[in-house]
């Protein structure tokens, strides 16, 4: 302890004088000074002291530290977990590489189905199971099941006295029917065949907003031909196009019956396959019990028979001879059959047309509906159809407080002022009695704002007709664009909203949503809707942003020297523009192909900068197929300036570095032009030093053994791309690396008896020079020894090393065998 105080006090190591045992007492306060506050510790005599601070500062500061490590370490784990299924994802990538997609699963998910969609699918295997039970006991229990499901449909839909068809295809119970309606007016035709239907052959009546196809597959089905199927226009005075003009088919059931034809069967429609419209049905049915025509209805709007308040529109279908049902579709429940509802009081022509059969076996394909029937009951049912129409309600709200949608198929009724008392109570009554519910089918396309007044063209303008149709079609495929991408767009932001794009003649594209056929199986909702309105909001005011600055967009972009407008109406987007080089900007057409590729390569390099900096930005290609710039959709607050600016100066600058490439690459042509010339050059006179006899095969190598021939003259040469100038490679090959020579010249030339040897003073360290071990050591010896001696000493003490009147005379020889070339 005294030591080591001592130590410490400044005195030398090892000493130690008695005097000092003093001092060291008088040093030991000091060093227990820094102990003092350790001594007096308020922590120490108060707990509850200790306590309070530690609940005042220690603990929240505790528990906001905890809380914070807590959140990274979540993040961190999130990561950890995201990587990890990255990298599984990867290597089950890689290990299933040889597998088709088809077989490796996930790509279509199944639909979870509900406790009735399992009692459907229970039914067909039951169905399965039951079939081997004994011929008395099968017909026992057929009759039962085809009975109550008889009585449970034709009440469910409000169609007494009917028959239930079950089939598998949507067409085949209408063949069937058109087969029964043949019979019952051709009664030879099962025995005599077509020569029944020469005398007066049969018509099929059919409205022209059916499914394609359709007349083709009933002519195939029946054997007729296709003059036997008459396709009834659709009325356009009300603003729709897919109500049968009952006009209309007055007058062809006239012209047929003239012709010594026969009407046979007429197809109406309850909801069109396209824009879910109602023909009028009760005309419809006055039409064809007054020339005894059979009437077939089909559509969703049929759904709403089962519902307790029937549209007055859909009500007279409970008034024809069949109908057919896709009761599956409508209530969600996968596996049902679709059902197709007759009257006929004739057992031999069901049986003969194919609608009825006696193997209890085939019947038994109702088992399924019979089980979902008593499942769902009445009420579960017509809760599925309510919720359908209810979604379809919603839907309309929306679209109605949105100017520039346009609901399609709707029959518009002008409603007029009722000024008479007598017209007040007629008006009153029909409030009452006459019940209108939207149709479960709507069907809409985003259209030009009328609200602030159409643009009118004035009967002085020099737009021609011709220019004015080409003009209209060119704006309608524009929106057909458009509404194909407001489509698509929001079908992917709302899965739950199942909607599709169909085409519809003479309105073009337009989106369809029909809740019947889709809103059970996606499982839709009143708030699915809501937030559909939502997006369909913002996505139309993209849209009008869009199209109100089109007009604008063309001035602007007419304005810049270099930018000009491509006509592409297809584009969904603010249009297309095409940056002209300087060269060719006065030339817009006719222009040669080394033009047409300059043009698609500024315009393709253009494209991909600009994508970089706005995914907005795509290529696109003009009739010419030459590279040009797609603008895409754009918002309120975009500058257009800015962006066309910023178009334009990308486009100068990608022209400006194509120039100097351009510039560069004619140099680089020059130069490899000249190389040549001065290598073929070098070689003729090689060839004329050397000799004829040196170019002989066999004579040469023994003329190079005899006399060696000198060393090879002939050099590459280099192109210097930053001063544009050529140079040997003499100098490279002979110093093994590249040597820049400065432009200016060297204050002072070298000697020209030695042309080299400055390269070789410079150079030094190029030639390797190699010693002994033995060498080594007592090189190194010496220099440990000798510290002080100086490096030049050592070399000449070294008797390895070669001296420099040795080295320049070896350089001298060398020189004189082989003299540099003077040209």
């Amino acid at each position: 302890m005294a030591s080591m105080f001592a130590k410490s006090s400044g005195a030398p190591a090892g000493v130690m004088q008695p005097s000092q045992p003093p001092q060291i007492e008088r040093y030991e306060p000091e060093e227990e000074k820094p102990k003092q506050p350790k001594k007096v510790s308020f922590a120490q005599f108060d707990p509850d002291a200790q306590m309070q601070m530690n609940s005042m500062f220690m603990s929240p500061m505790m528990k906001e530290l905890e809380a914070q490590i807590k959140v990274n370490t979540d993040m961190l784990d999130r990561m950890n977990k995201q990587m990890e299924d990255e990298r599984k994802a990867r290597l089950k990538e890689k290990q299933t590489a040889h597998i088709p997609e088809a077989l490796k699963g996930g790509l279509n998910k199944l639909q979870i189905l509900d406790t009735h969609s399992k009692a459907a699918l229970t039914g067909h295997s039951l169905a399965a199971y039951v079939s081997t039970l004994d011929e008395d006991n099968l017909k026992k229990f057929t009759s039962k099941i085809t009975q109550d499901c008889q009585l449970w449909l034709s009440r469910l839909f409000r169609f007494p006295d009917s028959s239930p068809f079950y089939h598998e295809e949507h067409k085949d119970g209408l063949v069937k029917i058109c087969r029964m309606a043949l019979y019952q007016k051709y009664p030879k035709y099962p025995v005599e065949g077509f020569e029944a239907l020469y005398s007066r052959p049969p018509v099929i009546y059919i409205s022209s907003a059916a499914m394609p196809g359709l007349s083709n597959y009933l002519c195939l089905q029946l054997g007729l031909p296709l003059s036997s199927i008459c396709n009834v226009p659709c009325s356009t005075v009300n603003g729709t196009t897919s109500i049968m003009d009952v006009g209309m088919l007055e007058k062809l059931i006239q012209d047929d019956v003239s012709a010594a034809k026969t009407p046979v069967l007429l197809v109406g429609f309850a909801g069109s396959p396209h824009l879910g419209s109602v023909d009028h049905l009760d005309e419809l049915r006055k039409i064809c019990k007054n020339h005894k025509i059979w009437l077939h209805v089909e559509g969703n709007n049929l759904a709403l028979l089962a519902t307790v308040s029937i549209p007055n529109s859909v009500e007279p279908a409970t008034s024809g001879d069949s109908m057919t049902l896709r009761l599956g579709k409508w209530i969600g429940i996968p596996g049902l059959p679709f059902i197709t509802l007759y009257k006929s009081s004739d057992p031999a022509l069901e049986l003969a047309a194919g609608l009825s059969t006696f193997n209890p076996q085939l019947k038994l394909n109702c088992l399924p509906l019979w089980i979902v029937l008593q499942s769902l009951g009445h009420d579960g049912i017509v809760d599925r159809i309510k919720h359908c129409c209810n979604l379809a309600e919603k839907m309309h709200e929306i679209l109605e407080k949105i100017p520039t949608i346009q609901k399609i198929g709707e029959e518009k009724k002008e409603e007029s002022e009722a000024k008479t008392i007598k017209e007040m109570i007629f008006v009153a009554i029909d409030a009452l009695f006459v019940f209108k519910m939207a149709s479960p089918t709507i069907v809409f396309k985003y259209v030009e704002d009328n609200s602030t007044g159409a643009v009118e063209i004035a009967p002085y303008s020099p737009v021609s007709p011709q220019e004015d149709i080409e003009e209209k079609d060119k704006l309608k495929t524009y929106y057909n664009a458009l509404n194909t991408w407001l489509c698509d767009t929001l079908f992917y932001e709302n899965s739950s909203v199942d909607i599709e794009l169909i085409d519809v003649e003479n309105e073009g594209s337009c989106i369809k949503f029909s809740p019947l056929d889709t809103a059970q199986v996606k499982g839709t909702v009143i708030e699915d809707i809501e937030k559909f309105g939502e997006n369909l909001k913002k996505q139309i005011a993209i849209l009008d942003a869009t199209v109100l600055q089109r007009d604008r967009f063309c001035a602007v972009v007419e304005a810049q020297d270099n930018l000009r407008i491509v006509e592409m109406p297809s584009w969904a987007g603010l249009g297309v523009v095409q940056y002209m080089p300087e060269e060719w900007r006065e030339r817009m057409t006719d222009l040669p192909d080394n033009a047409k590729r300059d043009i698609n390569n500024i315009n393709t390099e253009l494209v991909k900068r600009l994508h970089s900096k706005d995914t907005a930005f795509s290529l696109g290609f003009n009739d010419e197929n030459i590279g040009c710039v797609k603008f895409g959709l754009i918002t309120d607050d975009t500058d257009l300036e800015e962006l066309i600016g910023l178009v334009y100066s990308v486009g100068k600058e990608i022209e400006e570095s194509s120039k100097f490439l351009e510039k560069l690459s004619e140099k680089v042509q020059k130069g490899i032009e000249e190389a040549n010339k001065e290598l073929h050059k070098e070689m003729d006179e090689k060839l004329m030093q050397e000799g004829l006899l040196r170019q002989v095969p066999l004579v040469s190598s023994l003329l190079n053994w005899w006399s060696p021939p000198p060393k090879d003259s002939v050099k590459g040469r280099t192109f210097s791309l930053s001063s544009g100038t050529m140079a040997s490679t003499e100098k490279t090959y002979k110093y093994h690396m590249q040597i820049q020579e400065d432009d200016a010249p060297p204050p002072s030339s070298p000697s020209p008896s030695h042309p080299v040897n400055t390269y070789k003073e410079v150079l030094k360290p190029v030639k390797s020079q190699t010693k002994s071990a033995g060498a080594v050591k007592a090189n190194l010896t010496e220099q440990f020894n000798s510290p002080s001696s100086s490096t030049q000493e050592k070399e000449n003490s070294n008797p390895s090393s070669p001296q420099p009147e040795q080295k320049s005379m070896e350089t001298q020889s060398k020189d004189k065998q082989h003299p540099p070339d003077l040209k």
